[in-house]
C-alpha cells in the first residue's frame, strides 16, 4: 500500500500522512528559466500551512474557493490549503472564456479566487468591472504583480500574512468528516451548460485508495510522473495528483502539451497519465515515419514481434526463448530509439477520459509500454473500471475498481448491451444547485446512470460500445455507434481526426481532418489546404482509408461521403473540451453547410 500508516479518510489526512514520512523527499519539479527546480514534501507542507494561515479569516468551513490556473505547484498549495481549512475547492479551466468563468463564480458564490497569471487576472478584472461577478471579493495571483489592485494580492505577499497567528489547520481538520463536500468539478460540457459535480472527501479518497490494485504491482525504478492534463479535470485530479500524494510519486509539471515530448526527455518519467489523443499522436508519428522501404518492413516486423511478446508479458507469463530473442532485436533496432525520446524510463501508461482504439493499445504494449485503460466519469471521482497487472484485455476498460458495483440495464432493442449503471463509495453527492439533474442521474436505489452503453463479458471485463447521447439513429431507424468507427479510421496514417454524422439522416457521413505531414509524404508534394476537397489525388487516398473501414461495417454504418477539414479541431476554437473530447454539437453547427452538402437530396 502507500506506506504512510493509517488509511486516510480525508484529503488533508492523505496529504499530511505523506509529509510526515517523506518530508525530505522530492515532491514536485517545475521548470523556471530553463531549469527544473525541485520542491520537497516538507516545503510543500510549509507552503500549504502559510497559505492556510493567511486565508483562514476569509475561508470558513464549507465555503467555496475557486482556482483558475494551469498546472503548477501553486495549484496544489491553493487546493490543499483550502481543503485543510475544511473549505471546498472549485477549479476553473484556464482556457475558459470570461463568460464561463462568470458562470462558475456566480453558481458557487465564491468570494475568493486563486489566479495564475496576469492573463487570467485580466479576464476576472473585466468581469468585475462589468459588474458580472458581484460576490467575488478577493483574488490571489501566483505571479509577481507590481501595484496590484486593492482586491488582489500576490501569493508571495500572502504567504507572509498572519505569520504570527496560530496554525488554524489542526482545529479545522478535527471537525472535518469524510462525508463533507471537498470539491466541485464543473463538467466541461460537450452539451449544455456546465454542472458542478459535488465530490466528498470519501468519494476522492476511496477512489485514490483503490489504486493500490494497480500501483502496488508496478516495477518502478523511481515513482515519477509528468502532469499535463488539466488539474481542473477529475482524471488528473485523482490519478495525477491525489494518487501521487498517497503513493509517494514525484510530479513534474509539463510546460505545455506542445512541449510534452521535450519535457519527457528532460525529466524521464516512469509513468504517464493521459487521454487517448496523446497516444494517438505518438502512434501517428511512428507510423508516418515507417512508410518507406526497408524501414517499413523492420518497423512492422518489430511491432508484430512486440504484440506477440506483450500477450505473455501482460498476463505475467514467461515468453518462449525464441520470442524473447526476437523481441530483444526489435527493442534494440526500433523500440529503444522511441523510448529514448520519451526519456528512456517510461514503462507504464494510464489511459482514460475517452475510448482508446485497440490498435493503439496494441502498439503501446508492443513497444514495451504497458497501457492500462480505464473508465470513469467526473461524477464517480472518476475511476469505475480499469485494466490491471495480470488482469488485462485490450479493447475493454477492465474490471470494476475496488468497492464499485457495475450493472447493465437491458434495452428492448439490444440483445447484449445496455446502459451502464454504477454504485460505490466514489459516487458523487449530486450536482450543485441542480436537484432535478441529480434525480435524473442517480435513481431512488442509488444507482448512477452513466449514459454510456456497454456490456460485461464472461470474464468480468467491461466493454463500452458508445455514449447513449451520441448514438446515431438513422432515418431508417438503425442505431450507429460513432466512436468505434471514428477510432477505426483514426489509426490510418493519413487520418488525424474524424467526426461521424448521420442522426435522423438517410446515411452516415464524416468530417475528416487529414494527417497533413503524412499526406504530403504520400503525395510527394505540398498540400493546398484551401482546395483539399477538390484535389482528386487527395480524395482518392482518403477514400481508400474509408473503404478499409467500411469493409468491416454493416451497410447502415458505412461512411457514404466525407468532407475534409483544413485544420485540426482544437480546444482554442471551441471544438474540443479541455480533456480533448469532441464537442459534437459545436462541430456539427460550425460545419453545417459542409454536412448538408453531403446530403444533396435533403436527406
Amino acid at each position: 500500500m502507500s506506506g504512510t500508516g493509517q488509511q486516510p479518510k480525508t484529503i488533508p489526512e492523505l496529504f499530511f500522512n505523506r509529509t510526515r514520512v517523506s518530508a525530505r523527499d522530492e515532491a514536485l519539479l517545475y521548470k523556471v528559466d530553463g531549469r527544473w527546480l525541485p520542491t520537497s514534501w516538507g516545503e510543500v507542507e510549509s507552503a500549504v500551512r502559510e497559505v492556510a494561515r493567511a486565508i483562514a479569516p476569509w475561508v470558513q468551513p464549507k465555503e467555496i474557493v475557486c482556482i483558475l490556473s494551469e498546472n503548477r505547484p501553486e495549484w496544489w498549495y491553493a487546493d490543499l490549503a483550502t481543503l485543510s481549512l475544511a473549505g471546498v475547492s472549485a477549479p476553473i479551466y484556464p482556457t475558459n472564456p470570461p463568460k464561463d468563468i462568470a458562470y462558475i463564480l456566480n453558481d458557487c458564490a465564491a468570494k475568493l479566487i486563486f489566479l495564475s497569471t496576469k492573463e487570467q487576472l485580466a479576464k476576472v478584472q473585466q468581469l468585475r468591472e462589468e459588474g458580472k461577478i458581484p460576490k467575488l471579493e478577493r483574488a490571489v495571483i501566483f505571479e509577481p504583480l507590481e501595484n496590484p489592485p486593492e482586491w488582489v494580492i500576490p501569493l508571495a505577499a500572502l504567504r507572509k500574512q498572519n505569520a504570527d497567528a496560530a496554525d488554524p489547520i489542526p482545529e479545522r481538520i478535527a471537525k472535518l468528516s469524510e462525508e463533507d463536500l471537498a470539491t466541485l468539478i464543473y463538467t466541461s460540457g460537450t452539451t449544455g451548460e456546465p454542472k458542478g459535480v459535488m465530490l466528498s472527501h470519501k468519494n476522492m479518497v476511496s477512489n485514490t485508495l483503490g489504486a493500490h490494485k494497480l500501483i502496488d504491482h508496478l516495477d518502478l525504478s523511481e515513482k515519477l510522473m509528468l502532469s499535463f492534463l488539466p488539474l481542473s479535470h477529475s482524471f488528473e485530479r485523482t490519478a495525477g495528483y491525489y494518487v501521487a500524494i498517497h503513493y509517494g510519486f514525484k510530479v513534474a509539471f509539463a510546460e505545455s502539451v506542445t512541449k510534452l515530448v521535450d519535457n519527457m526527455g528532460e525529466v524521464r518519467p516512469t509513468m504517464l497519465v493521459s487521454v487517448p489523443r496523446i497516444y494517438e499522436k505518438l502512434y501517428g508519428k511512428v507510423m508516418e515515419s515507417a512508410q518507406k522501404g526497408l524501414k517499413r518492413k523492420l518497423v512492422f516486423w518489430s511491432l508484430d514481434v512486440g504484440k506477440r511478446h506483450a500477450q505473455y508479458r501482460l498476463q505475467g507469463k514467461a515468453a518462449p526463448f525464441w520470442l524473447n530473442f526476437k523481441y530483444s532485436i526489435a527493442t534494440k533496432l526500433v523500440f529503444s530509439k522511441l523510448h529514448q525520446k520519451l526519456g528512456g524510463r517510461l514503462l507504464y501508461a494510464i489511459s482514460g477520459g475517452a475510448p482508446l482504439a485497440p490498435p493503439i493499445a496494441d502498439f503501446l504494449n508492443a513497444i514495451g509500454l504497458a497501457v492500462f485503460e480505464g473508465y470513469g466519469l467526473s461524477e464517480t471521482a472518476p475511476v469505475l473500471c480499469a485494466n490491471l497487472p495480470g488482469k488485462m484485455k485490450v479493447g475493454t476498460v477492465g474490471v470494476p475498481w475496488p468497492g464499485v458495483e457495475v450493472k447493465i440495464l437491458p434495452e428492448p432493442d439490444r440483445e447484449r448491451d445496455g446502459e451502464i449503471v454504477v454504485k460505490g463509495p466514489n459516487i458523487m453527492m449530486g450536482y450543485y444547485n441542480k436537484p432535478a439533474a441529480t434525480a435524473e442521474t442517480i435513481d431512488a436505489e442509488g444507482w448512477l446512470h452513466t449514459g454510456d452503453i456497454g456490456y460485461v463479458d464472461s470474464e468480468g471485463f467491461l466493454h463500452i460500445t458508445d455514449r447513449k447521447k451520441e448514438l446515431i439513429k438513422t432515418a431508417g431507424g438503425k442505431y450507429v455507434a460513432p466512436q468505434p468507427i471514428e477510432n477505426s479510421l483514426k489509426v490510418h496514417t493519413l487520418v488525424e481526426q474524424v467526426v461521424l454524422v448521420g442522426d435522423k439522416r438517410k446515411y452516415c457521413v464524416a468530417l475528416i481532418v487529414p494527417a497533413f505531414d503524412a499526406l504530403q509524404g504520400a503525395l510527394g508534394r505540398a498540400v493546398d489546404k484551401a482546395t483539399l476537397n477538390d484535389d482528386p489525388q487527395i480524395r482518392s487516398l482518403i477514400q481508400s482509408a474509408v473503404d478499409g473501414v467500411n469493409a468491416e461495417l454493416g451497410s447502415w454504418e458505412q461512411i457514404k461521403r466525407f468532407h475534409l477539414l483544413p485544420a485540426e479541431l482544437s480546444q482554442d476554437t471551441g471544438e474540443l473540451t479541455p480533456s480533448l473530447k469532441i464537442k459534437r454539437r459545436v462541430v456539427e453547427q460550425k460545419y453545417a453547410k459542409a454536412i448538408d452538402a453531403m446530403y444533396p437530396a435533403g436527406g
